[in-house]
């Protein structure tokens, strides 16, 4: 009799002694999985006569092949290349496989590409594409055309071309050496009011030439890049940008391309079988799938909330399998049925802050918004755990955040968090809900900057111009007018009387009037990019393994620098940064830039955008951890009740020790 022993830690280099020299990649014996689905499948070994014996048990039980879900809002068109809508990014992301794919720990693993290689400052990635893999059309059918390198070298071509309206374009064109000539040579050209002898049938022509992409055989390709990109791989992963295309049938589709289902090829798990325009939209289960026996569901059917309803009841209902659930909704549900099954959502790597206007029309604001000590008492003002009550009523703390890019998101090579290098790490652990703080440096701000009767040093009474928000008068006097804009959106309106209340009870009525300009119909172009704002809330994402993505943006000159401040300290650690010899280095110069930005209060980042709780009938920690891109329902196991939260603990557990291990790992 073989006698059969649980897994441990402590078993890991014994077990890995057997599997690792296995030339099968099988993640099916990886340490980490082994030693984190143990509570599932009751996995035990031994060792006999030399040979690892596993022992697990299936339990007979059963999972649905069909998972249904929803979305809210409308959309005109399936291009992955240029759309914005996130429901219309989450079909695709399932449509289209990429070069690779995280698993569920979120390491890189093989997709489209099956293997990848980078020379040593990390500027050139080559890709061997494995054979094989077919486009089909919206019936599941092989179309005979290959996925090919060429696929992705289209790819890029097809968003290089202003024409072809590709949506957040920055990061990609600025990366790839030479895309960021081409496309404003044929923007140029396209542009009327500008004057160039260049041909665009002649810089089209010279793509191959002068773009950092090639196809070096029909299954290789190689990116050059104008900077050393560790997190490359990231990148492809959050950028739909990188995605193949099959060129000539996107040419010969013109504006038709993918404005539904029918006009469009798929390479992923899944293709869109059924399309009623914001109505109901089925995926389904591609049958010349690559890794087809990683698919476990056979359908995800995709129905849009009716008018009046929420996705909390059609879950109730049975209608669909998941479902965020608001701080409302989660107070609703204190003592019924559902109250157990209520899952603390995991993770965002959105931050949500405060921009400060440091050029515009007000003259108190913008005299004041030049003073540090003015910034940083508005800094220490705001509770923000009673802000982050909104969210999540029951733990507001977890949300907190104190830094612009996200914990648990950006890795050095020793798994070390970038938010944990210093001094960042300092401003990450600071509590700057202070109120008798915060006076303290309004006082000092206003001993610099008004004269003993409260005047305010060069500033006479005016009016502020901020149409269409609308206009408002200031006497040029204590206490200080601070014009808040945000939308006319309830929850926002809420936040800002809350912030309203405690900046003027933090400083004192007599230093500060804050102001809430609530502006129906907000959008960038007429609040942010003119400047018709003294402070206004907003949220910037960390969209790969790198802090560039967020901090490259807020330098003087930065896309993101929306408040025009000038900072040249911190343009001159950006430029340390960028240019850093190793990956460890880097990160620490984007740390210091980033501490200096949040030291200083130029921005006021105070809480992550983790919208509160969700409930689930899918089994947690079986999907792809897609940390930067969009949920694949790939291995995802679908159950016919939701967890309860204990039993999502208890997961939980075991998954965070097992993704820690496989992180260390690789």
């Amino acid at each position: 009799m073989i006698t059969f022993k649980p897994i441990t830690i402590e078993d890991k280099a014994e077990i890995e002694s057997f599997t690792l020299p296995y030339a099968p990649a099988n993640c099916d014996l990886a340490f980490a999985n082994m030693f984190c689905w143990q509570f599932q499948f009751k996995t035990a070994w031994s060792v006999v006569d030399g040979f690892l014996v596993i022992r697990f048990h299936i339990g007979g039980k059963e999972y649905l092949k069909v998972y249904k879900t929803s979305f809210s809002s409308s959309y005109s068109s399936f291009n992955y290349f240029s759309t914005a809508y996130s429901t219309v990014r989450s079909i695709v992301s399932n449509c289209i496989d990429g070069l690779v794919e995280p698993d569920i720990y979120g390491v890189y693993v093989p997709s489209i590409a099956e293997s990848w290689e980078t020379n040593e400052d990390q500027t050139v990635w080559t890709f061997k594409i494995r054979e094989g893999v077919n486009w089909v059309d919206h019936e599941g059918k092989d179309t005979g055309l290959a996925v090919t390198a060429e696929d992705f070298v289209d790819g890029i071509r097809y968003i290089g071309d202003p024409q072809n309206d590709a949506y957040s374009l920055r990061v990609v064109r600025n990366l790839i050496e030479g895309l960021y000539d081409y496309y404003w040579n044929l923007d140029d050209i396209d542009d009327p009011e500008v004057q160039t002898d260049l041909v665009r049938d002649e810089v089209i022509a010279s793509f191959d030439k002068t773009v950092g992409v090639k196809a070096l055989d029909e299954y290789t390709v190689q990116y050059t890049l104008t900077s050393s990109a560790p997190y490359f791989l990231s990148l492809i992963e959050s950028s739909m940008l990188l995605l193949p295309v099959e060129y000539d049938y996107a040419m010969e589709m013109g504006d038709d391309f993918a404005v539904d289902n029918e006009h469009m090829l798929y390479c992923g798990a899944y293709y869109i079988s059924h399309f009623e325009r914001d109505k109901a939209i089925t995926l389904t289960k591609n049958p010349l799938y690559w890794d087809l026996e990683h698919i476990t569901v056979d359908t995800v059917e995709y129905q849009m909330v009716p008018e009046g309803t929420t996705s909390l009841e059609m879950f109730k209902r049975g209608e669909v399998d998941d479902t965020s659930v608001e701080a409302e909704e989660y107070l609703s549900m204190a003592g019924t049925e559902w109250e157990d099954k209520l899952i603390p959502s995991e993770r965002s790597l959105s931050t949500n802050y405060l921009w400060l206007d440091f050029q515009g029309e007000n003259p108190e604001f913008n005299t004041f918004i030049q003073n540090e000590n003015f910034r940083k008492a508005l800094q220490y003002s705001l509770n923000r755990e009673a802000i982050a009550t909104l969210r999540d009523p029951v733990n507001p703390a977890r949300i907190l955040r104190n830094t612009i890019n996200a914990e648990d998101a950006i890795f050095d090579g020793n798994g070390v968090d970038y938010t944990d290098y210093e001094p960042l790490k300092a401003i990450k652990e600071t509590n700057y809900s202070n109120p008798e703080l915060a006076r303290q440096y309004m006082e000092a701000a206003v001993a610099e900057l008004c004269e003993a009767d409260g005047t305010i040093k060069g500033i006479e009474a005016c009016m502020v111009d901020y149409l269409p928000v609308g206009t408002f008068e200031v006497d040029g006097k204590l206490p200080v007018t601070v014009i808040y804009v945000g939308t006319d959106d309830e929850s926002e309106i809420i936040m800002a009387q809350l912030m309203k209340a405690m900046v003027e009870e933090a400083i004192g009525t007599d230093l500060i009037n804050f102001e809430i300009a609530a502006f129906s119909g907000w959008t960038y172009g007429t609040v942010a990019d003119p400047l018709n704002y003294d402070i206004y809330f907003d949220s910037l994402s960390t969209g790969y393994a790198d802090p560039s993505g967020l901090l490259t943006r807020m330098t003087t000159d930065g896309a993101e620098n929306v408040g025009c401040y000038e900072v040249p300290e911190y343009d001159a650690l950006i430029e340390k940064a960028l240019n850093a010899a190793t990956f460890e280095e880097r990160l620490q110069y984007f740390a210091e830039a980033e501490a200096y930005l949040c030291n200083g209060a130029y921005v006021i980042p105070f809480i992550s955008s983790l919208r509160g709780y969700y409930m689930t009938n899918s089994m947690p920690f079986t999907s792809p951890l897609t940390l930067y891109g969009n949920s694949k329902y790939k291995g995802t196991l679908v159950m016919e009740e939701p967890l309860t939260y204990d039993e999502y603990k208890t997961l939980e557990a075991a998954y965070d020790i097992a993704r820690t291990e496989a992180l260390k790992e690789n």
